[in-house]
């Protein structure tokens, strides 16, 4: 972006790294995807100081986001999509929204998919170094289960959005597992006394494998804080492992 501001042209002493090393283009390209704010006719000496700043004031994985050859000079990695969040940024994100202490949540305990592999459970403790949790099931207080943190889903707030056709997960009634089924009926959006803003309150839902001796599925009500989404494709269960023994005892 471009802006009249008088430019700074003093070099940030707490940035070791030499942007005006950088090629006026892959300045432009730091400068347009972070949206950093310069004159149109800035020469490369003021797009390396502008860069400088902004990498300054960010939190930054420097082995992430900058490469330093051997003969000194600076790189930039291939190309950045503008999409996928940096390792570092996604992990900060995700301690940031995790789980805590004595939540609610949705877990899954098993290795596979199966319906039922996600249970009820409540958030003992969230480890950020590791990215773990320590959850209990709902209907077994006695030991504690250590999980990835892709294996844990906050429940629903009521204002998701889900539509009429959605596949979700949800806990099947009278029991604290989540089971896959659909949205059947279109949700009913209203004002929540003293809120100004709309939410759902129960959702209804045909479960999969649901079928009565007539065939026919039947509509369920499900409170909506039970109906979550399908979890994402892109968790790679395979690097996390799932230690079920009591990393302590819990208190009694």
């Amino acid at each position: 972006s471009t802006s009249s501001t008088k430019p700074s042209r003093s070099y940030p002493r707490g940035v070791a790294l030499d942007f005006r090393k950088l090629a006026g283009m892959a300045l432009l390209g730091y400068i347009d995807h972070h949206n950093v704010t310069v004159r149109p006719d800035a020469p490369p000496s003021e797009l390396a100081v502008a860069v400088a700043r902004h990498f300054e004031s960010m939190e930054v994985d420097e082995e992430e986001a900058i490469q330093v050859n051997e003969n000194g000079t600076v790189a930039i990695p291939p190309p950045y999509d503008g999409l996928t969040p940096t390792a570092s940024k996604r992990r900060r994100t995700r301690s940031k929204m995790a789980a805590r202490p004595g939540e609610q949540v949705a877990a899954k305990v098993t290795r596979t998919d199966e319906n039922g592999s996600w249970i009820l459970a409540s958030v003992q403790s969230f480890y950020g170094d590791t990215e773990t949790y320590d959850v209990q099931d709902e209907d077994d207080t006695s030991k504690l289960i250590r999980l990835p943190w892709n294996h844990v889903m906050r429940l629903s707030t009521g204002t998701e959005g889900f539509e009429k056709g959605a596949d979700v997960m949800a806990i099947f009634p009278e029991t604290t597992s989540f089971y896959r089924a659909i949205v059947s009926k279109r949700p009913v959006w209203e004002l929540a006394s003293g809120s100004a803003t709309p939410i759902v309150k129960e959702l209804v839902l045909k479960f999969e494998d649901d079928e009565g001796s007539n065939g026919r599925t039947p509509h369920r009500r499900v409170p909506s804080r039970y109906v979550i989404p399908v979890p994402s494709v892109y968790f790679d269960e395979g690097e996390d492992d799932i230690d079920l023994t009591s990393p302590i005892s819990p208190s009694t």
